[in-house]
């Protein structure tokens, strides 16, 4: 059963017969081999987390991510939220883990974590992660975050946790599952964030065209290094310009010599997310740009920017069943 809910995220045929440069009367075709007819808003069909998944069989390549920056108001936990969604929407299993004690993507997710264990309860051995994940979205399970995670860091300091392993402990019995692990971070460089770091061992950060995010990453950077250095590891990042207005040229030099320098380094995402009043739109009603099939240019843009970050790629159907055979001959 199929789940085709207000929420769901959603792909339409029309972007997936683009991508994979075929007629949507080959999608259609494709869709009945598999006994399917594909679910229509306004006589537009659409793809679904479920039916990617069995349709699709896009090879995922599994990622952890941390999303931070020094900084609040960039926009990073919208971003979290529409790449968890899009990535969903093309079949992916994602676990998404808010560490923040605001919960602002718990929030996001339409979530109320008043009755649900969050990670403080589970680094205090009062419930289980089992007990803490529930499901958000198709393909999508969240572990969730309220006030009480503000001692995070006290107990993770006081209980001398070992930071480099304590995710890994955590969730060791679930990895397996998801093909990718998103974790929100709050906007500071405590024990949880360098714990959450060490675990993804990659770091996306959203840029603003200010001078402040500037800061803010030059200050995440020295924490990398400093982490790299003390802990023997190498943690990456990436970045991308965020809230970012195609009319309007970057008026300070900070922020940027910061993209240009990011860019050369090869550390900069190609993708710059435009500012759009269907970001907030979203965010009022409790949905996310890809809960409908309405063209926008936030919409364009993440699916632009979760394809770069992630590297999903369509596979044709030659390409899919050449795949298939070469795992049934190594079987």
């Amino acid at each position: 059963m199929f789940n085709y809910s207000d929420h769901c995220p959603k792909i339409a045929a029309t972007d997936i017969g683009q991508q994979l440069d075929v007629t949507q009367q080959a999608i259609h075709k494709m869709t009945r081999k598999y006994g399917i007819v594909l679910p229509k808003i306004t006589n537009r069909s659409f793809f679904t987390h479920d039916l990617s998944k069995k349709i699709l069989k896009i090879p995922f390549v599994k990622q952890k991510i941390a999303f931070q920056i020094v900084k609040g108001g960039t926009g990073k936990t919208t971003a979290i939220h529409n790449i968890a969604c899009c990535a969903s929407a093309y079949g992916a299993r994602i676990l998404a883990i808010d560490i923040d004690p605001q919960g602002n993507l718990t929030d996001s997710f339409g979530y109320n974590p008043s009755e649900s264990p969050v990670l403080i309860d589970i680094i205090t051995k009062n419930a289980s992660l089992q007990d803490s994940i529930v499901t958000v979205e198709p393909g999508i399970d969240l572990l969730p975050s309220r006030i009480e995670n503000v001692v995070l860091d006290n107990t993770l300091a006081l209980e001398a946790k070992p930071l480099n392993r304590l995710f890994s402990k955590i969730l060791s019995s679930v990895e397996s599952q998801y093909d990718f692990i998103f974790i929100d971070c709050p906007p500071t460089m405590g024990h949880s964030v360098t714990a959450a770091t060490l675990y993804t061992g990659m770091v996306l950060t959203p840029l603003n065209p200010d001078r402040y995010s500037a800061k803010g990453l030059e200050i995440l950077k020295d924490s990398i290094r400093q982490m790299n250095k003390e802990f023997d590891t190498h943690v990456d990042y990436r970045v991308f310009l965020n809230k970012f207005s195609g009319n309007t040229i970057l008026s300070d030099k900070a922020i940027q010599t910061t993209i240009s320098e990011e860019t050369a380094s090869g550390k900069a995402l190609s993708v710059a997310v435009r500012n759009s009043q269907d970001i907030p739109n979203a965010i009022d009603k409790g949905l996310n740009l890809f809960s409908g099939l309405k063209k926008s240019t936030a919409r364009e843009d993440f699916e632009a920017l979760t394809r770069e970050l992630l590297g999903i790629k369509l596979l044709s159907q030659r390409e899919t069943k050449s795949r298939q055979q070469s795992s049934l001959e190594l079987t």
